[in-house]
């Protein structure tokens, strides 16, 4: 079997955490490596990005990455996305056996080659216009147009949680029997737990400092915002937090200019500068994903403080490191974080909720390595094998 993965907006190769990548990119990268290792061929199609990437790649054994790139300029849509991709397969005289796309640009690209190439077409999200209107709000509604003819025109659907899945139905009055739900998964090889000294002796982090860590991208979605106004509020309250605490912040590249102008960027500097928190809370930039594990392993607590999200990979993967985690309850994260059980939740955007949550999560060592404890076995029951297993099976159903 044959296939191609579509994915106009992120590609395996960037950077985790810097503008638009993110747990795409790792999803990506994990479904195909595990396809290909049951001898399933896949391509990736995706936009050029960075000048040192060539167009073609041989990205895993059975796995290539071609990189697309318009006559004109850098700055492909969708549609001249799929024309480019149809002269590729021309050119190079490739027959796949069906298509894959993921995102809403992905699924409008994936229609024009459903049509072109008569193949059935698979369709992932990952996040849904609707639900950010809902949560976020400023969704351009020819987002979510093109989302409800794609959810119609595709011939599968796949939600990462039961969750997502009623929201398609809810919200887009999608067919529910298109509809399958496969859970992403997790690298158990590479996330799991270290010893927490050990691993901030690695990271140079003090060894008596409590940790809350960030990772993610420096979007207005995520709410780094909301959880900078919570360290601001108990600062307030006791001032020594800022010589007991120590908040860590990946995600972003910080080395490029054009980073540091994003107003969302400037926006968080400027609110560290003003309220005097630079001291406790450092601005790390992004770091390679085979890093993350020790970061999860050193903190005492991971926080994601996101507005919306459709599933959570970085609550998965901070799962697996025996990570306590607190994040908003909000979109697919409670599928994951059942509060009190495997985690702590707190009511997206309220501030003075994250707070509370927050204060008795750090003053408890006892609950945090007890939470710790069952969010790893829960996370023992995902893995990018599993996942793949029940891609195939849907793959093999369609072809």
């Amino acid at each position: 079997m044959k296939i191609a993965q579509i994915s106009y907006w992120s590609c395996p190769l960037m950077q985790f955490g810097v503008f638009t990548a993110g747990g795409m990119n790792v999803y990506l990268y994990n479904l195909a490596n595990v396809l290909a290792k049951q001898n399933i061929l896949v391509d990736i199609y995706t936009r050029f990005h960075h000048e040192q990437h060539d167009e073609y790649l041989k990205l895993l054994p059975n796995v290539n990455l071609i990189h697309l790139k318009s006559p004109q300029d850098n700055r492909l849509n969708p549609q001249n996305f799929a024309s480019e991709i149809l002269k590729y397969i021309s050119l190079k005289k490739i027959n796949y056996d069906l298509l894959h796309a993921h995102y809403y640009y992905s699924g409008l690209a994936g229609l024009i080659l459903k049509s072109a190439l008569k193949l059935p077409l698979v369709q992932t999200f990952h996040t849904l216009g609707e639900m950010k209107k809902k949560y976020v709000g400023n969704v351009d509604p020819r987002r979510i147009a093109i989302e409800k003819e794609v959810i119609w025109k595709a011939d599968i659907l796949v939600a990462s949680t039961p969750i997502e899945k009623r929201q398609l139905k809810g919200f887009y009055k999608s067919d529910p029997d298109k509809i399958s739900v496969i859970n992403p998964g997790v690298d158990h090889k590479l996330f799991f737990p270290r010893d927490k000294v050990q691993s901030r002796t690695k990271l140079k982090i003090p060894p008596d400092k409590k940790i809350i860590l960030f990772v993610g991208r420096i979007d207005p979605v995520k709410g780094l915002n909301i959880l900078l106004e919570a360290i601001l509020a108990i600062v307030s309250k006791h001032p020594e937090f800022k010589n007991k605490y120590q908040v860590l912040l990946i995600g972003g590249d910080i080395t490029n200019r054009n980073f540091l102008l994003n107003s969302e960027v400037k926006k968080i500097l400027l609110f560290l500068e003003k309220n005097d928190l630079s001291l406790c809370t450092k601005f790390l930039g992004n770091k390679p994903h085979h890093q993350l594990p020790l970061y999860y392993s050193a903190s005492d607590l991971v926080v994601l403080p996101s507005f919306y999200e459709s599933f959570g990979l970085v609550v998965l993967e901070a799962m697996s490191c025996r990570a306590c985690v607190l994040s908003s309850k909000i979109g697919g994260l409670p599928f994951l974080v059942h509060d009190g059980v495997t985690g702590s939740l707190f009511k997206s955007g309220d501030v003075q909720n994250l707070t509370e949550k927050l204060t008795v999560l750090l003053d408890d060592d006892q609950k945090r390595l007890r939470l710790g404890k069952m969010a790893y076995q829960v996370s023992l029951e995902f893995s990018w094998d599993k996942h793949a297993r029940s891609m195939l099976s849907l793959y093999q159903k369609l072809v």
